[in-house]
């Protein structure tokens, strides 16, 4: 346990840090710095946990339905339709977005157009939380948009896009937005200043003064709402010429299923009619070859076990074919269907490989049949219990020693219920967030495989209810009454912890697993910070209490862990702490930073931990350890390296407090438009690891129990020292942020005498360095040179770089 006195000690050293970090500029004056420190062998200052090198994973951009679970059928139910654009409309002059779905937008006017002022109107019918105002937007990847009632309807704030990676500009203001009354809205833009005012009162006055985009159109967008839009007009700064003051022409509503081609003469049309779900395909045929296609499958030689269900009257029933191009590979023909729904099982043995096959549902004959639950995995994702190989390969690369699940926003609207038993009786997700709805296919017992085969401790994430209709989630997706969250919440503690005579524990034994799964941590919800403080402290009065009694009924202890604050938000966790610490285990804390700020974000994220450890050391429950649940910097790029190793080390160093940690994102599929900071990237074909992949895995292989204490002046670098726990190895763990070499001399006191040193470190020599699927190694691990002489290592640290040093 951290006493306040040691925290103070370390808010010195953190002081000390943050003096150094930021005295020291990154265009350095001169060409190299020096760097004397003393490593005191024999000083343990605290154990590091291990659980700080844990991971998170949300199921959003296909991580895992299309990613680490095996199941290669995207939209395999037929059940999304013009998903991510929403469903707009135009009602007596009003326009209008009428689906719950997460970063819905659409830009129109005049790429050219440079300074300007938007008025509109503004009303939100229901939802999550409020509007998305686009302004300067060259292309659907690079504007800006003033967020209003964004953050779980939490504040006002402009965010900027650039080539997919977003990020908030200036500080914005607190404020919600209402349903059902309409709000007066200005936005003025000339050149990087940025006003907005909402109902006349200013809500942002901001600048962009690095690369600001200063032409472009306006749009209009929603996130998680359904909301009406009018008397839009844009005009000069001086009024004097009206840019529009019309109504555009909205985003066509016809109905595509996604990820779907429809080929032949024949109609296909997506009807209410289904064997799971709510819809089907339906496909009627007169003789010509008619159905669905879907492309970007690699295939192997090797089965490919599947079943489709159907129903109708087409004698000559349905193919299903592999190709690569026009080149069938393999093929199988199922049916005829019949009058009633049915499941169609099938195996097709691929004759060839292919990078960038395709599946194809061929409609035979002359009739109408209705398609539904269309799945299929390969024989090597079967071989591995239903996950992808190479994907599942990347994540016991990293061997997390926990994970949190399902989320996350994931987590907030997520029905455990929905996601267990048959795969063919699984409901779809309730929500479509960040380009992805899932389809439930990896649920809970699927995750908890997934712990046991990379060795990972599970953490699962409880939907209170306290968000309400979070990420978008129609009332018919919500539990029937707020009372019903808690007993559902029980029957899934139940569902994992207790024994085969229990219901819940009989149901899981149904399912195929006889023995509890003996899940330690909960943690309570995410991101509540929509719902007020107020209103999750009394979430976890009610939550707390009965998971413990629940848990002690099972006899299998329980770890409790509570939402604290987003990013610097202290006022969140003080209020949290006084009114509710007995309760609760771990304050669970999120922050996602700058890329730009890899080296400065460090030690004021790290000032935070410190004043949080000793606000619980001063609370009524001083045993209260801290939890960054989420973390990131919000790129791929070199930049997020080196964020990741100066954060671990900080992570180490408030390690008498701070001992869990999870970053975000853990999988994304290239594909995706925003968000591009994941560990693990990938495609159809292959993946790649991200810089921050690499530090951290550099970091967790190198991993020691007990941290030294460590003396001298840095100079801009951030180092830590740790020892085994046998005592045989002392490692540094080193960033340098700087654009000059650090030569770092370091003298180890004590009784410690080493007999060899090595050094691992990774320099790609540009920030914006990255690995991509064509060069996934761009970014890496190098070896080399330290100098060893008596109880003095010398080694020298690139521009840019992170290493780890090792001395046994």
């Amino acid at each position: 346990m951290q006493t306040a006195s040691t925290c103070r000690v370390t808010a010195l050293a953190v002081a000390a840090l943050h003096l150094v970090l930021s005295v020291a500029p990154l265009s350095a004056q001169t060409e190299g710095r020096q760097v004397q420190l003393t490593v005191d062998t024999g000083k343990t200052l605290h154990e590091v946990n291990p659980n700080v090198y844990g991971h998170f994973y949300e199921h959003i951009y296909h991580s895992a339905n299309g990613g680490l679970w095996g199941e290669l059928i995207w939209n395999r139910s037929f059940e999304l339709s013009n998903s991510g654009g929403g469903d707009w409309s135009v009602e007596n002059g009003e326009i209008v977005q009428s689906a719950s779905a997460t970063d819905v937008r659409f830009v129109f006017g005049d790429p050219s157009w440079d300074d300007y002022e938007v008025k509109l109107q503004a009303r939100k019918e229901e939802g999550a939380e409020g509007f998305l105002l686009l302004f300067r937007a060259a292309d659907e990847d690079n504007f800006y948009w003033l967020n209003l009632g964004g953050w779980g309807n939490t504040r006002h704030a402009i965010e900027k896009e650039s080539d997919s990676n977003r990020r908030q500009l200036g500080g914005g203001s607190e404020g919600r937005i209402e349903s059902g009354r309409w709000y007066d809205i200005r936005i003025r833009v000339d050149g990087g200043r940025i006003q907005c005012w909402l109902d006349g009162d200013q809500v942002v006055d901001a600048r962009d003064e690095r690369r600001p985009h200063l032409k472009g159109m306006i749009g209009l967008g929603t996130w998680g709402t359904q909301a009406r839009f009018r008397n839009l007009r844009v005009t000069s700064l001086d009024g004097s010429r009206t840019l529009l003051e019309s109504t555009p022409d909205v985003p066509s509503t016809s109905v595509a299923i996604d990820f779907w081609e429809p080929f032949g003469p024949g109609q296909i049309e997506r009807v209410k009619d289904a064997f799971n779900n709510e819809y089907s395909a339906q496909v009627t045929a007169g003789g010509e070859a008619t159905g669905l296609r879907q492309d970007n499958f690699r295939f192997v030689p090797q089965a490919y076990k599947g079943s489709l269900a159907m129903k109708g009257d087409l004698p000559a029933g349905v193919k299903v074919e592999l190709l690569d191009g026009d080149r069938v590979l393999g093929q199988s023909v199922l049916g005829p269907p019949t009058a009633g729904w049915a499941e169609y099982p099938f195996e097709i043995v691929a004759s060839d490989a292919a990078e960038n096959g395709s599946v194809r549902l061929t409609a035979l004959g002359e009739g109408t049949v209705k398609l539904d639950h269309f799945t299929m995995m390969g024989q090597d994702a079967i071989d591995h219990d239903g996950f992808r190989p190479d994907l599942l390969k990347a994540v016991q690369g990293l061997r997390p020693p926990i994970i949190r699940w399902p989320g996350g926003c994931f987590a907030s609207v997520y029905l455990w219920k929905d996601g267990v038993g048959p795969q063919s009786q699984r409901r779809i997700y309730s929500a479509y967030m960040w380009e992805d709805q899932d389809i439930n296919s990896l649920g809970t017992d699927e995750y908890m495989a997934l712990c046991d085969k990379v060795g990972a401790e599970p953490m699962l994430v409880i939907n209170t209810g306290v968000l309400d209709s979070g990420c978008g989630a129609p009332a018919q997706f919500q539990l029937a009454s707020k009372d019903d969250y808690l007993p559902y919440a029980l029957d899934w503690l139940e569902y994992c912890n207790g024994d085969a005579t229990t219901p819940m524990g009989a149901l899981r034994a149904k399912h195929g697993h006889p023995e509890p799964y003996n899940v330690e941590y909960w943690e309570l919800d995410n991101e509540t910070w929509g719902a007020g403080v107020d209103a999750y402290i009394e979430k976890v009065k009610e939550f707390a209490p009965a998971l413990r009694a629940k848990a002690k009924e099972l006899g299998t202890p329980i770890k409790i862990i509570a939402c604290g604050g987003n990013r610097f938000d202290m006022r969140w966790n003080r209020t949290l702490i006084d009114a509710c610490a007995p309760l609760f285990d771990y304050i669970s804390i999120h922050n996602y930073e700058n890329p730009d700020n890899f080296a400065s974000g460090v030690p004021r994220y790290e000032q935070l931990l410190v004043d949080l450890a000793d606000y619980i050391a001063d609370s009524d429950n001083p045993d209260m350890e801290i939890y960054n649940s989420e973390w990131n910097a919000q790129s791929t790029d070199w930049r997020t390296g080196l964020y990741a190793g100066g954060l671990l080390n900080a992570y180490e160093r408030q390690g008498a407090k701070f001992t869990l940690g999870g970053p975000a994102l853990f999988l994304r599929h290239t594909s995706a438009g925003g968000w591009d900071n994941a560990f693990i990237n990938f495609d159809h074909t292959g993946w790649f690891p991200a810089p921050n992949y690499v530090v951290m895995k550099l970091w967790w292989d190198n991993y020691a129990l007990q941290f030294l204490s460590l003396e001298g002046d840095q100079s801009g670098c951030n180092i830590v020292a740790t020892r085994s726990e046998d005592g045989k190895s002392v490692i540094l763990k080193a960033v340098n942020p700087q654009d000059t070499t650090a030569t770092v001399t370091v003298e180890l006191d004590g009784g410690f005498t080493p007999k060899a040193a090595s050094m691992q470190y990774v320099a790609p020599g540009d920030l914006r360095a990255r690995n991509t699927l064509d060069d996934p190694n761009a970014v890496d691990i190098e070896l080399g040179p330290v100098e060893l002489a008596g109880k003095q290592l010398t080694f020298e640290l690139p521009a840019y770089s992170a290493a780890v040093v090792t001395a046994e």
